[in-house]
C-alpha cells in the first residue's frame, strides 16, 4: 500500500502522500430525508518535494429538498430544486513523520461559490485542520485521522449560526491482490450549525487498477445518525503518475 491507495470520503485526511501526481473523476449520490444529492467531482492532487501535498476538489451539484427538510442548519420554506457549482474545497498538508507511522498535518478551506440562494452552499467559508496518520502491516493498512472544523454563519435560508466542531475517521486498506484492493472507512463530524445533527457515515468499497496508473475505485455506504445521508454511493475513475 503507497500513498496513491487512498479512503473514497476522506481522501485527502492521511498521512500518506501521493506519489507525484493524482488526477480524480468521481460521481457521488446521497439520499437523504425528503431529497437527493447528485455530484460530479474533479479531484486534482499533487506532490512538491519530500513532504508536501496539495490539491483542491471541485464540484458541481443537483440537490432537491422538500419543503420542510433540514439543510444548513435551518427548515427550508421552500422545496429547493437547483443545478449548479458546489463549494470548491483547497487543501495542503505536510508530512512530519515517515515510519514507522506516517504523520502529517494539514488544512482544508471551502470556498462560498455555491449559491445559497439555490441551497447549493451555505454562502459562508469552512476551514478544517486535521492531524493525518497511517500504519501499514503485512495484511493491512489502517488509516485514521482527527481535527477540527470551523464554519461560518450560514446565508441561505434560515441563517443559522455557524459553529466549530470535532472530526474523526478511521480507514482500512486490505490488498486482495495486485489489482483488487478492499476499502472501508468510519467518519465523523461535529455539528457545523447550531441547529444541525452530528453526522456518522460508513461506506465500504473496492479498488481496482486494470492498468498500472489506472484506478477505478467504487463503494456503497450509510449514515448512523439522522443527520447523515441514508444512503451513500461514489464511483471514480483516477489517473496517477
Amino acid at each position: 500500500m503507497t500513498g496513491d491507495h487512498r479512503l473514497l470520503l476522506h481522501f485527502v485526511e492521511d498521512g500518506a502522500l501521493v506519489s507525484k501526481g493524482w488526477i480524480e473523476a468521481a460521481g457521488t449520490y446521497a439520499r437523504v430525508d425528503g431529497g437527493s444529492d447528485i455530484g460530479a467531482d474533479l479531484r486534482a492532487a499533487f506532490r512538491f518535494g519530500r513532504n508536501v501535498e496539495a490539491g483542491l476538489t471541485a464540484r458541481a451539484l443537483m440537490r432537491s429538498r422538500d419543503a420542510g427538510q433540514p439543510l444548513f442548519g435551518a427548515t427550508l420554506a421552500s422545496e429547493v430544486d437547483a443545478t449548479g457549482l458546489a463549494d470548491p474545497q483547497l487543501y495542503g498538508k505536510y508530512r512530519l513523520l515517515r515510519s514507522p507511522v506516517e504523520v502529517s498535518l494539514g488544512a482544508i478551506a471551502s470556498l462560498p461559490l455555491g449559491d445559497e440562494r439555490s441551497g447549493l452552499g451555505p454562502g459562508s467559508f469552512g476551514y478544517r485542520a486535521f492531524l493525518g496518520l497511517r500504519r501499514g502491516f503485512p495484511g493491512a493498512t489502517l488509516v485514521g485521522s482527527l481535527g477540527a472544523a470551523s464554519q461560518g454563519a450560514s446565508k441561505a435560508a434560515g441563517r443559522d449560526a455557524g459553529r466549530t466542531s470535532g472530526l474523526l475517521g478511521f480507514g482500512l486498506l486490505v490488498p486482495l491482490s495486485y489489482e483488487w484492493t478492499f476499502l472501508a472507512e468510519v467518519n465523523y463530524e461535529g455539528a457545523r450549525f447550531k441547529d444541525q445533527g452530528q453526522d456518522i457515515e460508513a461506506l465500504a468499497g473496492m479498488d481496482w487498477r486494470p492498468a498500472e496508473n489506472i484506478v477505478v475505485r467504487g463503494g456503497m455506504g450509510a449514515g448512523l445518525t439522522d443527520a447523515a445521508p441514508s444512503v451513500l454511493a461514489v464511483l471514480s475513475a483516477a489517473f496517477h503518475f
